[in-house]
């Protein structure tokens, strides 16, 4: 019997790959892109009062394959059903096409996603100007029809050696708005955010350290059409590692995010001031023992929420949301064919919710088990390039139903 201390250097490699394209063991987060302050969320906010199985949905239907990461040219896409009339997305197609002897590039960066302020999306289009041979800098826009609604990104990337970079932009949303609405609309202390990226790529295109900053210092926006002023700042931060030690591929992640909104809401009927509180955090542990035939797969998160205050016009509502969910997931990975692979999983969480607002009378409490079985199948649909359909139903294990499908294409470019 051949044992893992045998094994060639290439085998051991070629193993590491196929375990990597088949095991599910990679991270979801927006919070490795730049995230800009924007008006729908800080006014509107978002339309619904989360359900009890809503961020176990989101956990059992996150990116599956490491690559492309954040960071890369590709598409990177999933999409699942959390409720008979919602679907959650994370999707993302990134291409920087480059040209004289790639010392200039065209960018494209179109992205469709949601966080905590509900659903965005976002068409970037810009340009790429080498400086030397480590320094970039990017002009790019998030373009609209309407000027007033325009974002300007300024950003910078200098890479330290060949392994390593640090990424930094600025970007001005609404740059235009005063200037260009035909509302009564105003900013009274214009937005800028803020982003900054450190990089560090391992030894094998999956292994590496990403660190990732983004800050939304005060701005002060006065809404004539929905009747209220807001100021808003946010920070937000991530990190991620993934780094192969002895036959364990190990994956963690980490982040979180602070708001603080001020309204002041002028209608008639309710002249008020009144506030916003966000304190979220996210973890994300797993291991998986690659020489294994089966790939398995063990691994820990934790959810934290804490949401106080007016949720904004879209929800319209004062309330109150305590979150705290750990969860504990495995599976395992069998091959069905040369290119298609199936991959059980078990999701448990012990999630405890209190989430109450004033205009619902039922109040949402939960303390006890919930679980998912997930049977993503994955087909590989060119081994070149690692391009993977998945197709992924779930069901629950704490109560008979559905548990929702899932899809994710993701294909490195």
């Amino acid at each position: 019997m051949t044992t893992t201390s045998t094994r060639s250097p290439a085998s051991r490699r070629m193993i590491l790959a196929l375990a990597i394209t088949l095991s599910g063991t990679a991270s979801a987060s927006t919070a490795h892109i730049p995230q800009p302050w924007r008006s729908d969320a800080v006014v509107l906010g978002r339309d619904e009062a989360y359900d009890t199985e809503r961020f176990l949905h989101e956990l059992t239907f996150d990116h599956r394959q490491a690559l492309p990461t954040a960071m890369d040219n590709g598409i990177r896409g999933t999409g699942g059903s959390v409720s008979s009339r919602r679907l959650y997305f994370d999707f993302r197609y990134r291409q920087d096409f480059g040209f004289r002897d790639d010392q200039n590039g065209f960018l494209l960066d179109i992205q469709r996603a949601e966080d905590l302020d509900g659903p965005y999306q976002r068409q970037l289009v810009g340009f790429r100007q080498n400086i030397g041979e480590r320094t970039e800098v990017w002009l790019q826009g998030d373009v609209f029809s309407d000027k007033a609604e325009s974002d300007i990104y300024l950003s910078a990337r200098h890479h330290l050696d060949s392994q390593s970079w640090l990424h930094a932009s600025v970007i001005l949303p609404d740059y235009y708005f005063n200037e260009k609405t035909d509302t009564a609309d105003r900013f009274s202390k214009k937005p800028q955010s803020y982003f900054l990226q450190w990089h560090h790529q391992g030894s094998t295109a999956v292994e590496g350290t990403t660190v990732s900053l983004n800050l939304s210092p005060d701005s002060r926006f006065i809404s004539q059409r929905q009747e209220l002023a807001v100021s808003n700042e946010t920070q937000r931060g991530a990190i991620s590692h993934r780094q192969q030690t002895g036959d364990w591929l190990i994956g963690l992640h980490l982040e979180g995010e602070r708001t603080r909104r001020d309204y002041t809401l002028q209608r008639s009927d309710e002249n008020r001031a009144t506030g916003f509180e966000r304190d979220h955090l996210k973890a994300r542990g797993s291991a998986t023992l690659v020489p294994h035939r089966l790939s398995p797969t063990v691994g820990v998160a934790w959810l934290q929420l804490d949401e106080t205050g007016y949720f904004g016009r879209e929800l319209n509502d004062e309330g109150r949301i305590r979150r705290r969910e750990p969860t504990v997931f495995a599976e395992i990975t069998l091959s069905a064919s040369q290119n298609t692979s199936i991959s059980p999983g078990i999701y448990l969480s012990a999630p405890e919710i209190r989430q109450t607002f004033e205009q619902e009378e039922e109040q949402r409490r939960h303390t006890g088990f919930t679980g998912k079985l997930a049977v993503p199948i994955e087909t590989r649909l060119s081994a070149s390039n690692q391009a993977v359909l998945t197709l992924n139903p779930t069901f629950y294990l704490h109560k008979f139903g559905f548990g929702g499908g899932n899809l994710q294409l993701h294909w490195p470019l």
